[in-house]
């Protein structure tokens, strides 16, 4: 026995030095160790052991392998535990972090809807200015020099607010990303600012020009092809309608009289435009007369084109489609250098329509039909029977206005004229005051039409200048402009006024030395079109921020003897 406990220490011993792992060893000694291994097996096999070994002299039953197996497993252990503490700390981290956020947006949400639920609309958003005229005086300038005229004041606080949900239309100025504020629409059209050169034409800031027909030239429509004949010359009074037709909903139709003075040759030309103010369609709609010179229209809306020819002149009621026949009317048939139309339909159960002759006998005559057709064919009315009378002033001494009366004695009419009125041209008719023009004089006629009584004004510096009441009638306390056009001379355009007598250069052209003509706008009023009358050339102007020109307009011109130009501070109109 005591043998047996010898033999077994070195074994014992052996286990001992086993226990360290044989990746823990230094390089080069694990091989020794094994080796120690089976030599002291060996020792204690030859005192009778069963113990085996492996072709690799390792011994199979020794615990020597467990122990090693044992050691691995529990340092792995180790590491996969602290690699999952890892794990759940950082989970635990993100977790944290996004409950306080989640808590920081519900506070912040909570504070602003607490804010809206206590505050007005005006504080919630901010508030956007609209302008009015700020009142000022005309000054008057000689021909060459330049006047500034004062802006625009701060009025009211805009009453619009944003939509309470999303608008099913697009917004006109987009954002990129959501904000807190309406969106803000600025117009870009500065009456009297001239500053951009287009297509031959000097034009007010925020303008757009493009020419559109020239005489004797085909016009070209918006698929390419041309009209069959070629854009009429001497374009002189115009105005546009809406078309009736079932092909052409939302189109307009442009109307121009022809000036031409060879037998024969004048007549009524017409553009017609798609509700896109594309050019789908010109043709003459009356032919073979001479010298049309203005015009006018009637409340049906048709055109009245009047001859401007010695002893024969006509007035011709004209359909603008050219659907129905032109024909002559009641009220020029008597023969005259007719010049313009106009109406007073006032009173539907007898209205009255007016018809200037542009000599310097010439007197304007007062045509009232007999029997009254509305909502049947009003278009008889001007060919059917009525009374024609004539106009006479009665001067007061300052000669700055005096009374009237209509009279049926056309030789004494005659001679009146020739007296106080010669030459009269252009003629309109607003809210019972007849406004008309005569050349020979340079001189604005208003007529009272209900009181009888009138009052005259110079225009060689201006329609209305030193007028501003007369024009606070016809722009009736709008923001609107009163459009009109010039005789002729230098740099000829279109001109306007506010409602303070403030007179703007809307355009005008440093290459035509002419008269401008045929000023009308389009029934949206975003198109505006006028004509040199000498260079046959037709323009469409338009605001470039897409606004209608808010224009109000007289069948009138002003007779221009030193071309002076005035410009604007206004932000914009």
């Amino acid at each position: 026995m005591e043998e047996n406990k010898q033999n077994d220490f070195p074994l014992t011993m052996t286990t001992s030095h086993a226990t360290h792992s044989k990746e823990s060893l230094p390089e080069g000694e694990s091989d020794l160790s094994l080796n120690k291994v089976e030599t002291l097996s060996t020792t204690s096999g030859s005192g009778g052991s069963n113990n085996t070994t492996d072709k690799g002299g390792e011994n199979l039953d020794s615990p020597v392998l467990p122990a090693l197996q044992s050691s691995n497993k529990m340092t792995q252990s180790k590491w996969l535990f602290l690699f999952a503490l890892l794990v759940v700390s950082l989970l635990a981290i993100g977790f944290g972090t996004g409950m306080g956020i989640s808590q920081q947006q519900q506070q912040k949400q909570s504070n602003l809807a607490s804010s809206t639920a206590t505050s007005s609309p005006s504080e919630r958003l901010p508030e956007y200015p609209t302008y009015t005229i700020a009142p000022v005086t005309q000054a008057t300038a000689p021909a060459d020099s330049t006047v500034s005229l004062t802006g625009l004041t701060e009025a009211s606080k805009s009453s619009s607010s944003p939509t309470s949900s999303p608008s099913s239309s697009p917004s006109t100025n987009p954002t990129d990303s959501p904000s807190d504020k309406p969106s803000e629409f600025r117009a870009t059209y500065v009456p009297g600012n001239l500053i951009k050169l287009e297509n031959n034409l000097l034009l007010s800031e925020g303008l757009t020009a493009r020419l559109i027909a020239t005489a004797d030239q085909k016009v070209q429509y918006h698929d390419g092809t041309f009209s069959q004949r070629p854009f009429h010359n001497l374009p002189d009074g115009g105005a546009t309608f809406s078309d009736t037709r079932d092909w052409n909903v939302g189109g307009w139709i442009y109307v121009s009289n022809s000036e031409m003075k060879e037998l024969g040759q004048g007549g009524v030309g017409a553009i017609t435009f798609d509700k896109n103010a594309n050019i789908i369609d010109y043709r003459m709609i009356l032919e073979n007369t001479t010298m049309n010179c203005a015009g006018g229209r009637t409340p049906w809306n048709t055109w009245v084109s009047c001859e401007e020819v010695e002893f024969d002149g006509q007035a011709y009621q004209v359909d603008p489609t050219g659907e129905r026949t032109p024909e002559k009317t009641v009220i020029g048939s008597a023969g005259g250098r007719w010049e313009a139309f106009a109406y007073d339909n006032r009173d539907p159960n007898q209205p009255r329509f007016f018809l200037t002759e542009d000599h310097n006998k010439g007197t304007t005559r007062r045509f009232t039909p007999s029997q009254t057709r509305w909502g049947g064919d009003e278009w008889k009315m001007l060919h059917e029977d009525g009374v024609i009378d004539y106009l006479m002033v009665h001067q007061n001494s300052n000669k700055t206005g005096g009374t009237f009366e209509w009279t049926n004695d056309i030789e004494a009419a005659r001679n009146n004229a020739r007296s106080y009125f010669p030459q009269s041209e252009g003629i309109d008719v607003h809210d019972g005051k007849l406004y008309l023009v005569c050349k020979g004089i340079k001189q604005l006629f208003i007529f009272d039409l209900d009181n009888m009584t009138y009052q005259n004004m110079t225009t060689t510096s201006g329609l209305f200048d030193g007028s501003p009441d007369q024009l606070q009638r016809v722009l009736s306390g709008s923001r609107d402009l009163l459009y009109f056009t010039e005789e002729g001379g230098v740099d000829a355009g279109v001109h306007a006024r506010d409602e303070e007598g403030r007179f703007f250069t809307i355009l005008e052209s440093p290459q035509y030395i002419d008269e401008t003509t045929g000023l009308a706008f389009s029934p949206d009023g975003k198109y505006m079109y006028v004509a040199w009358q000498v260079n046959g050339t037709l323009y469409e102007v338009r605001r470039e921020d897409g606004l209608p020109f808010n224009a109000r307009s007289l069948n009138v011109k002003y007779h221009n003897v030193a071309t002076r130009r005035l410009s604007s501070q206004w932000i914009s109109f």
